[in-house]
């Protein structure tokens, strides 16, 4: 496409457009039919390759389907296999967005996402064969919610834009065949994160006028966590509402040589737990169920001398339906330095525990004591 310099009556000067200048009797330049018409129509034709209707009362059409264009390229050269697509992800500290309850006294609430937020996603190139990974900018945007019920928000790429949507559904939804969910559908939006369609948080909604409850939900890489203690303090295990299970690791190689170190579950919100250990001091096992009329956590660290290393592997599943985790433990103990087996145990623990809302925005708690670089390396599993 190019000015109508062919076109005599079209009054191009310089080969371009003028406007009339009354005070010298300039006229201004004419557009042809055949221009206008031809200029029309190639920004029509960008904007379907877009896969956009074009529309007369939009303005931004060209913008988006530039991006969309530009984000598929004119080839397949850069494209991959749907499942050969990098992981969903999202660019913060932890991989989750920020998402924004609000009550709202004639339905089930509002949420709201922040803008300038960077979203890593697939788009589709081939539909249901090959895409491309893409990332865009989150825009401000917010739904508002029937009440009484558990909606999922989510996000696809739909017309080369960022899409957020919410559907509603369960936490243990079956992922689509299309590996996408349906905009505002009523149900079956639950599925775990996909290459195409990201899920956010997982969002109750109550009464009219009470706050939506949101569940976050991590989109990184790798459910992975890997922290060194020393001191005292508390330590905080992620945790995630697609995550079936989960795997910890915690060992003390160079323990305190004037303390005895203490590593273990915050007591809040076990309902029964017990133990028993084995010693070669010991013919028989020590068993201890009480735990059931006196509910105990399971046991992480029972070190009873000082000096003594340890290394427990605990494992966990979860029922999020029910808010609750069953856990079991196995730890060895020995005292360092020591020829004796005297003081070694080799310890089985499990334990049943209640999760509040919050252990799904702070993490499940874990105190230590006396830690000299006491490593602990956290696991979730989908």
């Amino acid at each position: 496409m190019d000015y109508p310099k062919s076109v005599p009556s079209a009054g191009l000067v310089n080969g371009k457009f003028v406007d009339e200048n009354p005070l010298t009797g300039t006229p201004g330049s004419l557009i042809p039919a055949d221009w206008g018409n031809g200029v029309t129509q190639e920004i029509v034709n960008v904007i379907k390759a877009g896969e956009l209707t074009p529309d007369e009362t939009k303005y931004d059409q060209l913008l988006q389907a530039i991006r969309s264009v530009s984000a598929k390229g004119w080839n397949l050269d850069s494209a991959l296999p749907i499942g050969s697509l990098p992981p969903a992800t999202v660019a913060t500290a932890d991989g989750r967005l920020a998402v924004t309850p609000a009550a709202v006294s004639t339905n089930g609430g509002r949420v709201s996402i922040p803008a300038g937020v960077l979203v890593s996603i697939g788009q589709e190139v081939v539909a249901g064969q090959l895409g491309r990974a893409r990332t865009f900018t989150t825009q401000a945007w917010s739904s508002d919610l029937l009440s009484t019920s558990s909606y999922f928000l989510r996000a696809q790429v739909i017309g080369g834009v960022l899409t957020f949507y919410m559907q509603r559904g369960t936490i243990y939804d079956a992922t689509p065949e299309g590996l996408k969910g349906t905009v505002n559908g009523g149900a079956g939006g639950g599925f775990q994160s996909t290459p195409l369609d990201i899920c956010i948080a997982w969002v109750m909604t109550g009464a009219p006028g009470a706050v939506p409850v949101i569940r976050a939900i991590y989109n990184r890489n790798r459910l992975a966590w890997t922290q060194t203690v020393n001191g005292n303090g508390v330590v905080y295990l992620p945790l995630d509402p697609h995550a079936r299970a989960a795997r910890l690791i915690v060992g003390n190689p160079t323990p305190s040589a004037t303390e005895i170190s203490s590593v273990a579950f915050a007591p809040a919100g076990w309902v029964g737990g017990n133990y028993c250990y084995l010693s070669p001091a010991l013919t028989t096992s020590s068993n201890h169920d009480a735990g059931w009329t006196a509910p105990l956590p399971c046991v992480i660290f029972s070190n009873n001398y000082i000096n003594d290393v340890t290394v427990t592997t605990l494992t966990a599943s979860f029922d999020h339906n029910q808010i609750r985790s069953l856990w079991q433990s196995y730890q060895t103990e020995h005292l360092l330095g020591s020829t004796s087996a005297v003081s070694d145990e080799l310890l089985f623990s499990m334990g049943i525990k209640n999760h509040p809302v919050s252990d799904y925005a702070t993490g499940i708690a874990i105190n230590f004591a006396a830690a000299v670089n006491v490593s602990l390396s956290w696991e979730l599993i989908r």
